[in-house]
Formats: C-alpha cells, structure tokens, sequence
C-alpha cells in the first residue's frame, strides 16, 4: 500500500514565464494526463484502427469547408481577426509556414508547419502568439497586433449524422505548443473538443487536451489524437464538434480529422481517476524508494511496475494483465505478470491496484543496461509500450533514466530565476557508500562562464520551504566556473576525492539519502546555465526541490509538469561491494584498469563500462591483421555501447585510448 503524504508545495505565480499552484500528492507524485484523450504516434493509429469504418472526414484540401463556423474573442471581446487560419497551396503564408508567432519556439521548428498525412493540400492553424505581437519579440499586444491575448477561438465542424455509430471515436493530427489556459494560469490546458447533438444550439460535453504537454514545450508536429466520443454524440443525428483555444500563447496547428468506427478490441494505457500516470515504476521493498535510472550493484533494490488500463474496444476483454518484459543485450531476462482480471467490460478501467507486478519485483543481479516494455494482454489483444531503459552499473547513479527530455535552469531568464537559484534531488541509499565525485550534464545552449556549484547534504539537511538547508549536514562541495571544454562535454566534473589521500567522501545509509543540490549563476543574463532533464517517469515526492532567488523560496515544482523532475547528476561511487575497499582508491588511480568491455561473446553490441572514469575516450576495433574496422570517441560513462553487429563472425581487439593510456581486450563477435 502506497502511502499518501502531504509534500511542500508551490504558489501560484501570476504573470510569470512558469506557473505553481501547492500540490498535494501521493508518495510516488503521479501526475495527470489526459482522459479519454490519447496522444499517439504514427505507429499506434496503424496499430488501433486497422480496418474500422470511416464515418466522416475533413482534410482541408478546399480550405476551411462553409459549413463550419470560425470565430473568437481577443482580451474578451468578440474580434474577428480572432479566428483559425488555413494555410494552403496558394494562401499567404502558404502550406510551407506554420506559426509567425515571435515565441512560435525552436528556429529549427517552432515555425515549421504540421507534418499531417495531407498537410501538402493544407491544414488549419490558431496562432495565438502572432495575432498578439505580429512577429516581434517583446511587442505584447502593441504595434501591428491583430487580436490580443488571451485568446478564445472557436472551429465549429458543420453537422455530422451518427445514427447507427454508437461507439466512435475522433482522429486527428495536431501540432501544439503550450504556454498558458484561460486566465493566463499555466496548470490549466488551452485546448479543449466540445460537442453538441443538437446542431450547435447546446454544448453538453466536452474534453480538455494537452494537460500533460508542459509549459513552453511542444508536440511532436504530428502528434495524433485519439478521442472515445461515442459518450458524448454516440448514435446522433445532429452532431457538432468544436475545437477551442482558450487560452494565451502559442500555437495550435490540425489536420486530417476523422471521426471512425470504435475497434472492436482494444486495450489502452490510460490515466488513473486518481491522476495516475498510464505506465509507473515503483522501488524498494515498500514501494517508496527514489527511482533511479541509474544505480549500482551494491545499491540495487527490487523494481516493480504498474499500469492503468482502459478497455477503448466495443467488447469486453477477457484475461487481462500486466506482463513486463526485462531485457539486456542477451535476451530476455525476465517475465512479471500481474495477477489476472477475468473479464475488463468495454469502457471500464483496470487500475494500478490491480495491474501491478508488486509481488513479483525485479531486482538485478549484474551490470548492464536493461530495456524493459510494458505490455497489456488479453485473450484478443497484446500492446506493447514503447523500450524505456534502466542502467545498473558499478559506480554511477543518478535519477535520470537517459532521456534528455528538456533543459532547465539559469537561463536568461531573470523573473524567477535569478542568480542563486538552487536544483535537488535526492539518490537514496540501502547500503554505505563512498562518493568519488559527480558528473552534472549540461545543454549545449550553456555558456563559458557561468558559475555552478554542488553540494551534497545528508537527507536531514533540507529545512523546508524558506529555511534552506542546515551546513552542518553538508558532505562535499564543489564549485565550478563553465570552460568551453565543459559545454564541449556535455558536462561538468566535480572531484570529491581527498587530493592526499585519494579517498572519496563517506555516505551512511542510516542517514537514507543524499541531496545533490546545484547552485546556479548566470551572472545576471550574461551566461546561460542549463541542466539537462529527464520527464520518464515523475520524481517520487521529497527526492526533488526548487529554490526561485528571485522569490525567495523553494518549491517541489511547476503544477504538473514535469520540466523539473529528474536531473542528470551523475555520482561516481565506490566501484566495490563496500566503501572499506575503496578507502585507498582514487580517481585518477591507473586510470584505464578500471575500464570492462562485456558481453564476451558479443552478437550485437559490446559495452564499454568506463568506471570512474572521465572525458574522451578512442575506442578502436581490430582484426586481427591490426586492421582498425571501427573507430569513435566517447564520452566515458557506465555501459557506452559499440556496434558490433555488422562485423564478420571471428576474433577482434577492441582498444581504448586515452592519451598515453591504452588497454586492448579480445572479443569474440558471433
């Protein structure tokens, strides 16, 4: 049983680039996504809808179609320059732009049309962010400005007859980039479907979209949506969608909408009633672990995982469970099933209570890095989740699964930020351990000179929301001004090692955790600092805080969101089954023996484990004539993998370099 536990939370910030509301959450800080709306990619429209009927469609390819009603409002008053767009072969803009907005995003695709199936004979777009500054950065509702946010926007379909489809379900691409909802409050989404069985005299239904995109973040450009609507205008004559932005910024770009034939199996992951996330992983004996994507042999503990399941499908499915499948570079190494439901009626919901594997956990017994899926099965269905990654090493661990989902930290932003503005997050321990040092992964947008500086504190040390953290709990502190070398890198290294002795910093598992706290300055604007982030599974509550300078206080985060979550700090550990071994051992300490190169017979890839090793490395792959067949540099981390996949069958010597250090493994390639 999961406990539930009030945590700090965060004030609503008005006019501010983020917004905050407190939280109350359960322990493990499941966050909410939409329901029943799903967001797809294009592998899993194929996968869902594999021959159902074609009710009604609209691809836009003669433009906005004269039955539908465009119109809106600018700052609450009806304008009708507040209205969708459509971009075609010969309108201006043309098919080829998307947003003109000044904040539109990315250079490389803020301003990029949707990638839709049809987007070559057009699609429609509501640009929020242009009809309010015409195109230029800082010009809020002034010069040239069309329609000024906030922005309510309204693309009313003409009537659809649905009599005889009780069951359906609404098909569309879109491109959205999110900023804020009605009101100009951030935690709550911008875009919503409304429907109507009655011709657009009433709205009695309707559904919000996007909760779960992030402030300032973005959609795939051909983000699918898959809506269950036969609740709502199931069996109707006179049927009206609406899609509406209500909201302040940015973009909201569509295409090819469908509305198709309900399949008649079908199984979902879905958000839980309870806010639930669809897919979740769990650790430690209780549940209530920090989840780390990286840990070590001697920190491992029992991993579980859990889903929330929608049967989407018009029958009821019968035998259903979890089934988590763990795999290495090998094979499959293990099989979770859940305990099995006998029968999930169409429409109802499986919860994480009932499809968890918690009585059968996986705990790792090797090095190596794990891909695992999540896949739901009945006797008509089996879909499978997309490959998420879990690394279990010898001396690295972090709370980062791998992904690099977002940046976050001291950018140019100065509203909330502000020089001394403080990123944590707690690595839970369940055995003593040494620390050697820590590697912070930076952005590429970071610049020379700003400053960073970490410190660790036992998991004591942080004294709540204004109190900050007591000194007397500090363990190791390291402060680094960013070289070239660092944003080359990707990272910045901070040695805890005893520059006599070679020792690293003791950490006692009775203190349960170590906080890695980063203090960030950007001196004042002049250089960028970002840290990378990862959004793969949320943060369990009290493993992350957020410490705003400029508002002197700290906050567990952006009301869901998950632009702060889980950084890539990396600490290096003692590589030995206790800190007494690693008593003489120091970083710099004959520094290629470190380094393993496994598995040995190798048929796909071998993995380089580097150790407490840093920096660039030369790996080389030989025949054995002493002819090079692969060469790269890497980056020394846990487990870097080299494809080995495409040599011919035999023995070759996989060397590794670095400058006058050199090691040279045999390794046999099936």
């Amino acid at each position: 049983m999961k406990k539930s536990t009030l945590f700090l939370g965060a004030l609503l910030l008005s006019g501010g680039a983020f917004a905050q509301q407190s939280l109350r959450t359960l322990a493990n800080e499941r966050t909410v996504d939409e329901a029943p709306a799903r967001l797809l990619s294009t592998d899993e429209v194929a996968k869902y809808y594999q021959g159902e009927t074609v009710i009604w469609t609209e691809n836009f390819a003669n433009g906005i179609p004269t039955t539908w009603m465009n119109y809106g409002t600018a700052n609450g008053t009806a304008d009708p320059d507040a209205k969708w767009e459509y971009r075609g072969t010969t309108t201006t803009p043309s098919n080829a732009t998307g947003s003109r907005g000044a904040y539109a995003g990315p250079a490389s695709t803020g301003q990029l049309p949707i990638q839709s199936a049809t987007a070559a004979n057009g699609f429609v777009v509501f640009d929020s962010d242009f009809l309010d500054n015409n195109g230029v950065a800082g010009n809020f509702c002034g010069t040239g400005a069309l329609a000024c946010a906030p922005h309510v926007a309204n693309l009313e379909t003409g009537v659809i007859n649905l009599l005889g489809h009780p069951t359906v379900d609404l098909v569309f691409t879109q491109y959205y980039r999110r900023f804020a909802g009605p009101g100009g409050v951030q935690s709550v989404p911008a875009t919503y479907l409304d429907f109507s069985t009655d011709g657009g005299q009433t709205w009695t239904g309707n559904v919000a979209l996007n909760a779960a995109i992030a402030v300032n973040s973005a959609t795939p450009r051909n983000s699918a949506v898959a809506v269950s609507i036969g609740q709502y205008v199931g069996n109707q004559a006179n049927v009206k969608i609406r899609f509406r932005f209500d909201g302040d910024y940015y973009f909201w770009q569509l295409d090819d909408i469908q509305v198709i034939s309900t399949p008649k199996n079908r199984l979902t992951f879905t958000v839980g009633s309870d806010g639930a996330p669809p897919r979740d992983i769990v650790y430690g004996a209780n549940q209530e672990s920090a989840r780390m994507g990286h840990m070590t042999l001697k920190q491992v503990r029992p991993v579980a995982f859990d889903v929330n399941c929608f049967n989407s499908g018009q029958n009821a499915q019968t035998n259903v469970k979890l089934q988590v499948k763990v795999f290495n570079n090998t094979g499959v190494v293990q099989t979770i099933n859940s305990p099995v439901i006998a029968s999930l009626p169409s429409g109802d919901t499986a919860t994480w209570n009932q499809l968890n594997t918690y009585t059968a956990a996986w705990t790792p017994s090797a090095a190596g890095v794990y891909g695992f899926t999540y896949n739901l099965v009945s006797d008509s269905v089996n879909i499978s989740s997309d490959t998420l990654q879990l690394v279990v090493s010898d001396s690295l661990m972090s709370l980062d699964f791998g992904d690099w989902n977002n940046s976050i930290g001291a950018s140019t932003n100065t509203t909330q930020w502000g020089d001394g503005s403080q990123m944590t997050n707690m690595q839970e321990l369940v055995n003593d351990e040494m620390l050697f040092g820590a590697r912070v992964y930076i952005s590429s947008s970071s610049q020379a000179g700003a400053i960073l500086e970490l410190s660790v504190y036992d998991s004591s040390g942080f004294l709540g929301s204004n109190g900050g953290w007591d000194a007397n709990k500090l363990v190791a502190y390291g402060q680094r001004v960013l070289t070239a070398d660092d944003v080359t890198n990707g990272y910045v290294f901070f040695n805890f090692a005893d520059t006599n002795t070679g020792r690293g910093v003791v950490l006692n598992s009775s203190n349960i955790g170590y906080y890695f706290n980063l203090t960030m300055y950007n001196n004042q604007g002049t250089n960028t600092l970002l840290i990378r982030n990862d959004q793969t599974f949320a943060a369990r509550s009290g493993t992350k805080y957020m410490y705003l300078a400029a508002l002197g206080s700290w906050y567990s985060g952006y009301s869901n969101s998950l632009t702060f979550n889980n950084l890539w700090i990396r600490s290096i550990n003692c590589p030995a089954t206790n800190a007494a071994n690693c008593m003489a051992t120091s970083v710099g300490e004959n520094p290629l023996n470190e380094v393993v190169v496994a598995p040995n017979p190798a048929s796909d890839f071998v993995y380089v484990n580097f150790g407490l090793l840093f920096g660039e490395h030369a790996v080389e792959v030989l025949d054995l004539t002493g002819k090079v067949v692969k060469s790269t540099k890497v980056q020394a981390d846990a487990n870097v993998p080299v494809f080995v996949g495409d040599l011919e069958s035999g023995l070759y010597m996989v060397r590794i370099a670095k400058g006058g250090d050199v090691k040279t493994f045999k390794v046999s390639v099936l």
